[in-house]
């Protein structure tokens, strides 16, 4: 239950292209930003001033506990007509983790985006965070296909030291409640059977 509703890798975006003034802070997940948004990054005092003046502008609630474990705080300039590529890199090496065959939390995870040039200040916050994660030891579309996956479920491709570089990430990963779901899936990558009794 204390993962329903959450994403350890959300972050607050203040939506310039939302014509609503009180629309425009949201909340959106890192894979998704990646992927889509062309943004620009924002401290989050400034986020804050922005969301405390437009609720005493406009005299609207603009909740600030819907950001408070926000990971990062950014501007949303525009929609990415072409997604971006990129993955989840790990500064060690990922076998020993992939090996365990259960949830745990890792420390130290940061994004590979040699094209983006604010990854730098994200990274400085998803390094410090404690991930609950799930760990494969297979490219990412193996997974899916293997473990019958849905087209939405959050599942990442992720390297390590030593595969930073691959075209194909040889490891995928998925965080919090995905990766408590992935768990019991398990059997299906492992070649055994489990019965829940």
């Amino acid at each position: 239950m204390s993962f329903r509703g959450k994403s350890p890798l959300l972050c607050g975006i203040y939506d310039t292209t939302e014509k609503n003034e009180a629309d425009k802070f949201k909340t959106y997940d890192l894979p998704g930003i990646l992927s889509n948004l062309e943004i620009e990054p924002m401290k989050g005092t400034e986020f804050e001033r922005l969301r405390q003046a437009t609720a005493e502008r406009t005299d609207t609630t603009i909740p600030k506990g819907r950001f408070k474990n926000c990971l990062g705080f950014m501007k949303l300039l525009r929609y990415r007509e072409e997604r971006l590529d990129w993955k989840f890199t790990y500064p060690g090496d990922l076998k020993p983790f992939a090996d365990t065959w259960d949830v745990q939390v890792l420390l130290g995870i940061q994004v590979w985006q040699p094209a983006n040039y604010w990854i730098s200040e994200i990274n400085k916050q998803l390094k410090k965070q404690a991930l609950v994660s799930y760990l494969l030891p297979f490219p990412l579309e193996r997974v899916r296909q293997q473990g019958r996956l849905p087209m939405h479920f959050q599942i990442y491709p992720i390297s390590d030291q030593y595969s930073v570089l691959d075209n194909t990430p040889p490891y995928s990963i998925a965080f919090g409640q995905s990766a408590l779901l992935l768990d019991t899936q398990a059997y299906r990558f492992q070649g055994e059977e489990i019965w829940i009794v």
